[in-house]
């Protein structure tokens, strides 16, 4: 018997339906991949810009928190011996730790923050310009330092330190002490020698003169960034902590008076704001792939001058 086999193949027609059935089904995945990369993207963004916002809520409202903290019953009178080119640098120029800025050309205020923080030391006994320490510095050679009793600060650059000692002597390399005087008279006058030798028990500790700004970012220069200037071995840094900021902009709260703060200007009393009250606008533009609305855009906060309360 001969068996004969016939092959059978596809018609046109069927590889043709096939196909389309096929480009079809692909068409669904690949919009499907398309639809979670985009959802992927934007979820990415989002977090990263919600991250940004919290570390910026944190740092910028701990700098107002510890604003104008100086130790030692906070001694009204405080003086600084650092000079730079004949002159008290602004961010050593205390002027009770809380000083705000008017607008700059696109808006956007600024404002400095002054504080004594770290890890203290008391003196146990103090030989200008050494100081002996009770304890191990907690400060390093170069930074800029807080040193109070209960009638005086001064802020100075640390020239040197030991296992338990501090020295703040001035004309060395790279030290900005005008004086190893730690400013007896106040306002302080460099040339005016009228030694301060401080009793056992005075404290020491860094000091923090802080900067909030906004500038260009330095990651993309076609967008605005909020900037935070801090004071890092004597000199001063500023670092970028969120970019793609359209404004930014200060009200104060004076202790005595009913609660609304107010914006920046002549009438505001600097030594008595108790609160700072922060509106931050983001660039909806820096955002491409998040649709963020007027109220989102906007974040807004107070935090109290809590070494001003009463």
């Amino acid at each position: 018997m001969n068996i004969r086999f016939r092959n059978a193949g596809f018609s046109l027609t069927e590889v043709m339906i096939a196909m389309a059935l096929a480009l079809v089904l692909l068409g669904g995945v690949i919009g499907v991949f398309i639809s979670n990369q985009n959802t992927a993207r934007t979820t990415t963004d989002l977090s990263n810009l919600q991250n940004s916002v919290r570390l910026t809520f944190q740092l910028m409202s701990q700098d107002i928190r510890s604003a104008g903290f100086i130790g030692c019953n906070n001694a009204p009178r405080v003086v600084s011996v650092i000079e730079v080119a004949g002159a008290t640098p602004v961010w050593a120029n205390w002027r009770g730790g809380v000083e705000g800025f008017a607008a700059d050309a696109d808006g956007n205020e600024s404002i400095r923050l002054m504080y004594g923080t770290g890890v203290s030391s008391t003196v146990s006994a103090h030989a200008p310009p050494v100081f002996n320490l009770n304890s191990a510095p907690g400060v390093n050679a170069g930074d800029i330092a807080l040193i109070c009793d209960d009638t005086l600060s001064a802020i100075f650059q640390v020239s040197a330190i030991g296992a338990a000692t501090l020295n703040h002597a001035a004309a060395a390399a790279g030290v900005l002490n005008c004086s190893a005087d730690l400013g007896l008279g106040s306002p302080f006058v460099c040339s005016d020698v009228r030694p301060k030798v401080f009793q056992a028990d005075s404290m020491v500790m860094r000091f923090e003169s802080v900067r909030w700004f906004v500038a260009p970012s330095l990651r993309n220069n076609t967008m605005d960034a909020l900037f935070r200037e801090s004071l890092v071995g004597g000199q001063v840094v500023a670092e970028e902590v969120l970019a793609g900021v359209q404004s930014l902009n200060f009200a104060y709260q004076e202790g005595d008076r009913p609660f609304a703060p107010v914006a920046f200007g002549a009438g505001v009393n600097m030594l008595n704001v108790v609160a700072v009250n922060v509106s931050i606008v983001l660039d909806p533009a820096a955002f491409p792939n998040i649709q963020l609305g007027q109220q989102q855009r906007t974040i807004e906060f107070l935090a109290s001058v809590r070494n001003r309360l009463r």
